[in-house]
């Protein structure tokens, strides 16, 4: 599987070709979240990307960059939409930064520049997400039991070291790919039907 700089692929529906681009969506993203190329982000906070995960099962990728040495921590998941309001309620409160719309999130805390975290959303009767570093599966990187309507998600956290995340969704893109069959790339909602 490969690497790809585009942003855009090809989807057919019903005899129709339609353009299909994910992107951060910066409107449900927190405001201290920097967004470059559509899938790239830096900063610090909650980021989501605009497309809902609609299918049963689905798969997507984020790959890390960080300027340190040392282990990074990065959050990873879905998360509910969001909106402005909502993080100008939270930077009100006493709430912690990282519990800001990370309910349905996991921490992966020795993060190295370069690592691959796959992403995993099984919405059965028991909804589990499931994360993968670097193609294995990551201990304590399960969620279960989430509900509504979710987004892929990142939790950047605040210090000194620069660390961004690149949102992979198409298949040509994906480094390790699905780590099992009949995981398919996030589909857009509108091509569901």
């Amino acid at each position: 599987m490969g690497n790809s700089d585009t942003t855009a692929s090809d989807e057919i529906m019903d005899g129709e070709s339609v353009l299909t681009v994910h992107s951060i969506d910066v409107g449900m993203s927190a405001p201290s979240i920097r967004t470059s190329n559509g899938n790239e982000i830096a900063g610090h906070g909650l980021a989501l990307a605009d497309v809902p995960v609609e299918q049963e099962r689905a798969y997507w990728e984020w790959r890390v960059k960080s300027n340190q040495t040392d282990c990074v921590a990065v959050m990873f998941g879905v998360s509910n939409k969001r909106n402005s309001k909502f993080f100008e309620i939270l930077a009100e409160s006493s709430i912690p930064p990282e519990k800001h719309g990370t309910k349905f999130m996991c921490n992966i805390s020795t993060l190295i520049d370069g690592d691959v975290i796959g992403v995993v959303v099984q919405q059965s009767e028991i909804p589990m997400i499931q994360l993968y570093v670097n193609g294995e599966l990551r201990d304590g990187g399960q969620v279960s039991r989430f509900r509504g309507t979710v987004f892929p998600s990142v939790y950047l956290p605040t210090g000194s070291a620069e660390i961004s995340a690149i949102f992979l969704y198409r298949e040509d893109q994906f480094i390790h790919g699905p780590p099992s069959p009949g995981l398919d790339p996030l589909i857009a909602e509108r091509s569901l039907m």
